[in-house]
């Protein structure tokens, strides 16, 4: 089992349980017990808050909901992604993951997926379409307010961490992405 996977299998371990606190004091308590870096406290934190959600983002049609990635994901040598006044328009050219992750929950179905540079455009997107849930790739600190600003609405938050953060060439999970995209009630799913 691999130190994501034993981070999942604690924080379910610690919600089971009825605790009673708040999540970065859930998160201190999983990082003492696994010994956990920086870092991997960061993606504790994150992982626990989905938690709480994924019952709520199951329940939703991935036509109701939507993907953001963060434009700094993208090559800064080779992207030829154009802003399209709504982030920036994928152009298919190869040079990072954001076409993989993009033409994913296509496939799935999501409402729309948008390339955006962060806070204040996502809240224009978040009220322009309206979704029920809201998938968002971003760093630890993007994460935390996203989670804050998705508290005041009835939009279901879900959080995949950058593995690799920074304002340039960052570097998407993409199986992990992958999981939370596909993240549904089989109730949900049509038989073809």
């Amino acid at each position: 089992m691999n130190t994501y996977e034993k981070i999942r299998v604690a924080i379910g371990k610690v919600v089971d349980t009825g605790a009673h606190f708040n999540a970065a004091k859930a998160t201190e308590t999983i990082a003492k017990k696994l010994g956990l870096s920086e870092s991997m406290i960061q993606y504790t934190h994150i992982e626990l808050r989905n938690f709480v959600y994924e019952p709520e983002l199951k329940k939703i049609p991935f036509n109701e909901r939507v993907l953001f990635l963060p434009h700094c994901a993208r090559n800064s040598k080779k992207c030829k992604a154009t802003s399209n006044g709504e982030g920036f328009e994928c152009k298919h050219c190869g040079a990072c993951d954001i076409d993989k992750a993009k033409k994913f929950a296509d496939k799935l179905g999501y409402k729309k997926v948008f390339i955006v540079p962060g806070g204040s455009m996502i809240k224009k997107l978040l009220l322009k379409y309206n979704p029920k849930a809201a998938i968002g790739v971003c760093c630890f600190d993007e994460a935390l307010l996203s989670f804050e600003m998705l508290k005041k609405t009835n939009i279901i938050p879900q959080v995949a961490l950058l593995l690799r953060a920074g304002c340039k060439d960052t570097m998407i999970n993409i199986p992990l992405l992958e999981e939370k995209l596909s993240l549904i009630d089989e109730n949900l799913i049509e038989v073809k």
